[in-house]
């Protein structure tokens, strides 16, 4: 299975969330973060690899401190919003947010379960931030990547993104989404 397929069906809600099928047939839910997720947020973490910490915040780090989780679980809704998927116990596998600037762009973050890589979550995620994006009138959502993220940037590829090189960051990329565009829904080849 393709990293980068949608889910293998059209969402629905129920009370857990925008109820969707990954590639592989797993039912999971899409849902804004909820202040009471920061055990959920603990448990995701330590499921993550260290490489993949390393790559999505670009050094290494063992855990989050409190305070982090209260800042990741509680948002301004004014500048900020963030998804989770979620299974059916409610556990996070997971986890995509933006934070909007003065320019009316945002910085997005996506990271999912490594177990639960290649089925379509990390394509879900981030078409639910473009949406949003969309939503909120954002001219651009943006992310910084590392050029050996190769998940991310093919990610970032299939759904339609530009990237450009950083002149005074070598080894990091800026990939852009235009919201104002219909974005491919599909994966492109």
């Amino acid at each position: 299975t393709d990293p980068d397929d949608p889910p293998a069906s059209a969402p629905t809600t129920d009370d857990r969330g925008e109820v969707f099928t990954s590639t592989d047939g797993r039912t999971l839910y899409l849902r804004p973060i909820r202040s009471t997720d920061g055990d959920a947020l603990l448990r995701a973490f330590a499921r993550l690899t260290p490489e993949q910490v390393r790559l999505r915040v670009f050094h290494p780090m063992n855990e989050l401190s409190a305070a982090a989780v209260g800042r990741l679980c509680n948002l301004n809704p004014a500048i900020a919003a963030a998804w989770v998927a979620t299974d059916a116990d409610g556990e996070i596998r997971g986890d995509a947010r933006f934070y909007v600037d003065a320019a009316r762009a945002a910085e997005f973050a996506l990271i999912v379960d490594p177990t639960l890589t290649g089925i379509g979550i990390g394509h879900v995620l981030m078409q639910k931030l473009i949406e949003e994006s969309r939503m909120r009138g954002l001219h651009e959502l943006w992310g910084v990547v590392l050029t050996e993220n190769k998940t991310m940037l093919d990610l970032a590829r299939r759904m339609g993104a530009t990237r450009e090189a950083i002149p005074e960051e070598p080894g990091v990329l800026r990939i852009r989404f235009d919201p104002r565009e219909n974005l491919p829904t599909e994966p492109r080849a």
